[in-house]
Order: structure tokens, then C-alpha cells, then sequence
């Protein structure tokens, strides 16, 4: 297949480097996190250093803010070297996250030589050309399936990354381009986690810290996904259907895209039946990632596992002998290296501002603020605080655990339903992983070589429809004293 998961690792580290958008050369996503990191490691010499004071909760296991503790503490700014090193430290810090990216792309990798993925897509779009309307049939129904998906967070950007170019290529060949390609895969994923219907990492946690029954309030939020996935959905169509009458509207027209083009010789690839069952493992794998996410308390070490697991299943299945097996899967390894170390990199950017101590003082000061507004000022002043915390805890179940114990007395204060302020963290904490350069989106747009100015100028229009509809639904919810 010569346009997915095949980049190497020079042709994808050329998603912002070497390619030309206008007379303007577009800088490297490495680069970019890198002057992040610098500037918060400015900041550590500007802001106060702080410090919340962590107690453990015995019922959830884990350590919550006190959210009457803070003090200012002596400052501790961060260096030049220290920043290197804690560049170092966030890869490390990632290090789990960036091995299920690495065993989910080596899987992958395993699949795709099988020739399983090439005959699904051939398979596929010779349905399409015999019904062109299936196309935004096929758009539409993986947009409802990947959002309701991720609302219960058994599926997450961890799982689908490594699907990417798989998308954009499919996208391609159905007539649209790479942004399509990640419209229809990773932002449905992140609008449902979002909406958050049952995830357990982020509403249950919230809601246990809230001291609110499990996952209580389901039905408004029921409301909020399906809105949230409708509005993604015209908003994607819309876009298709412009750049498929005009392909010169596409946002990535002026970037190299060869690499994800169908060629005729993928278009003959034919569904036999080892290929079928190699299909057949990798929903199980994915079925069975779902089920112990959701029922076994499983996370991110157990889904590396089953990649693992899907790797040698696959080869046995297509009759690969073991040598074979291994020199594939180093390939794919070879293939995550820019996704995986631009999560560590990225996570960087918080071990800079825990060295510093600044978190804490940046959330003493958003809180100062909001406690002393109206009730409904104080609803989006909450949003525009979990929006900013999300830049510096990216993790939902980490944030929560810093943002619900301050919340929660806050909310009590002045008057409003503990299950609203857990919507709000819920609206801050998701939406906003689709613009924080620190969230897996960077990777995304890494996988679909699109840059990360043209991925803004795709989403900053449909963000801000997303953020008034926030705003609107905190209003009804206080009016209707959600519950």
C-alpha cells in the first residue's frame, strides 16, 4: 500500500519541515513545541512560585487538592540545562503512552504488509463507485460510531493514532483530502470524549470527587453528544463536499499528499480469506481493549499488550514465520518514532512548570477570580479556567483530581449544583484537546502531514461554534438546576 501507515521516518518528519505553504516554509512540529518550552520555562522567572497542599482520598486512591492551602512559596525558576533536562524527563514521564504508540504502529505495520488493509480499502471503494452517495454515508456513520465511542472512554486518541493515515488515505480515495481524513477519525474521538456519557477516567472520577452517584445527569449529557457530533458532522460535510466540486479549497493543496494517494495496484488488492480473518483479530483486539477498559480497570499497559498479542496472531494467521514477524514489527517501530516523541516532548512542557511550581499559582489566581463573579459569569469563567488548565494537566483523571476539589466548595459557594461544575470540567478538559498544542492532536496532524497553521484554519471557525454551544448548555443547565 503505498499510501498509509508505509512513511518512514524521514517522510514523516517532514510534516512541517521542507514543505512549502505559499513562499513560507513551515517549521518543524519539533520546533514548535521546543519555543513552547521555552517560553514556559520564561514564565517560571515571571510567575510567583506556589503550592497547593495534596491529601490522599482514601475512596478513590488517589491525592486531591485542599483547596484552602495554598501559599506562595520560595521561587524556583527554571534554567537553561534544567530545561533540557526536563525535556528528558517528560519523555520519560510519557514513556507508557509513547509504547502503546509504538506496539499499536508495529501492529499495524504486521497488518498492512498482510495486505488485509489495502483489500478492505479496494474493497470499499469499489462499493462507493457503484453508489457514490455511500461516500458521506460512510463519513457520517464512522463520525456517530468513533463519537459515542470515545464518550465512553474506552476509546480514546491513544488507540486511534496509529489509524490516521489509514483515514486520510481512505479520505483520499473517496474524493476529499488529509483534513477529512482526520475529521471523520480523531476529532469525533475527542468530541465524545468530550461529552462524556460514561468515560470513567474523567465524569467518573469528577463525580466521585463531587461526591455525586456514578455517572448521574447521563441524560443531559446524552443531549450534549449527540448536538456536539451533529454539529461535527455538517460541519465536516460541508467542508467534503466544497473540496470535492473544488479541490483547489482544500487546505492542504499546496502540501505533498503522494504518499496517500490510491494506486491502481492497491485498488486490485483482493479480500482472501486469511485477510478476512486478520480483519476479524483486529476488531477482537479492539472489542476486547473496549470491554477490559470499561469492566477490568485495564489502561494504557494492557492495550500495549494486545497489539502485541495482534502482532503474533496476525503472523501466524498469515502463515509468517517468526524472523519475519520480528524484522515487521521493527519497521512499524521505526514508523512511530515521530508520533510517540512528540507526546513526550509535549508532556515537557508541564514538568517545566511542575519544577518551577507554577501550576498551583496559576490555578490560585484563575480561582480568585471566578469565586467572585455571578452565577452565570462565574459557569463560563470555570470553562475558560478548565480550559486553561487542560494546557498544563493534559491527563482528565489528573485534572480532575486537581480542578474538582476546588470546584466543588466554589460551586457550593455560590449556589450552584455540584453536577454543573463537573459538566464544565468535563467541557473544559475535552473540547480543549483539540487546540492545546500539548494534546495528541499535534501527533494527528503529524500522522496526516498537515500543518499545524492549516489544521487552526480548519478548526478555529468549528471551535468557536463549539465553545458558544458550551456556553449554552452551562446556561440551560444552571436554569434548570441539572442534576
Amino acid at each position: 500500500m503505498k499510501a498509509n501507515a508505509n512513511q518512514t521516518v524521514t517522510e514523516q518528519s517532514t510534516l512541517n519541515d521542507g514543505k512549502k505553504s505559499g513562499n513560507r516554509e513551515m517549521p518543524h512540529i519539533f520546533l514548535i513545541l521546543f519555543i513552547i518550552i521555552i517560553v514556559a520555562t520564561i514564565l517560571t522567572w515571571i510567575i510567583p512560585a506556589g503550592q497547593y497542599t495534596r491529601v490522599m482520598d482514601n475512596a478513590l486512591g488517589r491525592e486531591v487538592i485542599d483547596p484552602n492551602s495554598f501559599k506562595f512559596i520560595k521561587n524556583t525558576p527554571v534554567g537553561p540545562f534544567e530545561m533540557f533536562v526536563c525535556i528528558e524527563e517528560g519523555l520519560i514521564n510519557a514513556a507508557n503512552i509513547c509504547f502503546l504508540i509504538f506496539t499499536a504502529f508495529a501492529s499495524l505495520q504486521v497488518i498492512q504488509r498482510t495486505g488485509a488493509i489495502d483489500a478492505f480499502i479496494a474493497s470499499m471503494l469499489r462499493k462507493t463507485q457503484k453508489h457514490p452517495a455511500s461516500a458521506n454515508i460512510i463519513i457520517v456513520g464512522i463520525m456517530i460510531v468513533f463519537s459515542v465511542w470515545g464518550s465512553t472512554g474506552t476509546f480514546s486518541y491513544e488507540e486511534v493514532i496509529a489509524f490516521i493515515p489509514i483515514f486520510v488515505t481512505v479520505a483520499y480515495a473517496l474524493g476529499y483530502d488529509a483534513m477529512v481524513g482526520v475529521a471523520i477519525s480523531v476529532i469525533p474521538v475527542g468530541i465524545g470524549f468530550a461529552s462524556a456519557t460514561i468515560n470513567p477516567f474523567t465524569i467518573g472520577v469528577a463525580q466521585s470527587i463531587a461526591q455525586l452517584k456514578l455517572f448521574s445527569g447521563l441524560g443531559f449529557r446524552l443531549v450534549v453528544l449527540a448536538v456536539m457530533t451533529t454539529l461535527l458532522i455538517l460541519y465536516t460535510v460541508i467542508y467534503a463536499r466544497k473540496i470535492k466540486k473544488d479541490p483547489s479549497k482544500s487546505i492542504t493543496r499546496n502540501v505533498d499528499m503522494s504518499e496517500f494517494q490510491t494506486s491502481s495496484e492497491m485498488l486490485e488488492t483482493e479480500m482472501t480469506t486469511r485477510r478476512k480473518l486478520i480483519l476479524i483479530a483486529l476488531l477482537i483486539t479492539i472489542a476486547t481493549m473496549a470491554w477490559g477498559l470499561l469492566t477490568q480497570g485495564w489502561y494504557i499497559n494492557e492495550c500495549a499488550a494486545l497489539f502485541l498479542i495482534l502482532t503474533i496472531v496476525t503472523g501466524i494467521i498469515a502463515k509468517w514465520n517468526p524472523n519475519k514477524i520480528a524484522k515487521e514489527w521493527v519497521r512499524g517501530l521505526s514508523k512511530a518514532v515521530l508520533p510517540a516523541l512528540t507526546v513526550g516532548i509535549a508532556r515537557s512542557v508541564l514538568v517545566v512548570f511542575e519544577h518551577g511550581h507554577q501550576i498551583d499559582s496559576i490555578i490560585h489566581g484563575c480561582v480568585a477570580l471566578i469565586q467572585n463573579l455571578s452565577l452565570y459569569a462565574s459557569g463560563i469563567g470555570m470553562l475558560l479556567f478548565q480550559t486553561l488548565l487542560n494546557l498544563l494537566i493534559p491527563s482528565g483523571s489528573g485534572q480532575a483530581a486537581v480542578s474538582m476539589p476546588i470546584m466543588t466548595p466554589i460551586a457550593d459557594l455560590i449556589g450552584m449544583n455540584r453536577q454543573i461544575a463537573v459538566l464544565i470540567f468535563q467541557f473544559g478538559d475535552g473540547f480543549s484537546n483539540l487546540i492545546w498544542p500539548t494534546s495528541f492532536m499535534v501527533v494527528a496532524c503529524a500522522m496526516a502531514k498537515i500543518p499545524l497553521s492549516k489544521y487552526y484554519k480548519w478548526l478555529l471557525p468549528f471551535f468557536g461554534i463549539c465553545f458558544l454551544f458550551q456556553c449554552a448548555f452551562i446556561m440551560i443547565a444552571i436554569a434548570i438546576n441539572y442534576q
